[in-house]
């Protein structure tokens, strides 16, 4: 699982109780998936090299698009983008991918600043294994206390998202802001923190 924080999160000086989560994540919570971790961070980073470097893929990260999406809503680039999460093979040509290339890279660097946390939660893939349950349940309950307590940061990027899903929770989620959710997750997501070992130093996403 992964938890992505607010640019001006800093975790390493800062108290936990002032980090603000942005984007909760996780990966092989579909039967049969091959996913792994590393391998979705990379897809939300985008592309280090090769044509479109800099860039990436936002029909293959939903946080991307997300993030695209308010990009486009604050600074007004609605005529310049007008693919922007189009599905449809007409979406993908050569022509699309070089006109949405510099919004992809301004996606790219908005993404790479933020901080994160990983936490190792093993298990077979599907639907009922315990990261679903934890990722559910998280961004449950941090939507709860956010749609409650108001916006901490007026400065997020996500409060410009034409998403209400995303506007209300403080969240870069769709899926699960507006379930109800089991406190106890808090105890089986510390076990999880607990058994995780860091990574070497040389580990690179």
């Amino acid at each position: 699982m992964y938890f992505f924080f607010s640019p001006g999160s800093d975790l390493r000086a800062d108290k936990p109780e002032n980090w603000r989560l942005s984007r909760i994540g996780t990966v092989g919570v579909s039967a049969g998936s091959s996913n792994t971790l590393w391998n979705r961070l990379r897809q939300h980073r985008g592309n280090v090299r090769g044509k479109y470097a800099g860039g990436g893929n936002h029909r293959g990260s939903i946080f991307r698009l997300h993030v695209g999406r308010a990009l486009i809503e604050k600074h007004g680039w609605h005529d310049e983008q007008p693919h922007w999460g189009d599905q449809n093979p007409d979406a993908e040509t050569t022509a699309v991918r070089e006109q949405e290339h510099e919004l992809e890279r301004r996606v790219s660097e908005y993404i790479r600043d933020l901080p994160f946390l990983w936490v190792d939660v093993p298990g077979d893939p599907g639907p009922e294994c315990d990261r679903a349950e934890i990722e559910s349940h998280t961004i449950a309950m941090v939507s709860h206390h956010r749609r409650s307590a108001g916006p901490s940061d007026l400065d997020w990027l996500g409060y410009h998202s034409p998403k209400s899903e995303v506007y209300q929770s403080g969240l870069w989620n769709v899926r699960h802001v507006s379930d109800s959710f089991d406190p106890l997750v808090v105890g089986q997501l510390s076990e999880y923190i607990l058994s995780t070992e860091a990574l070497d130093h040389q580990s690179r996403i």
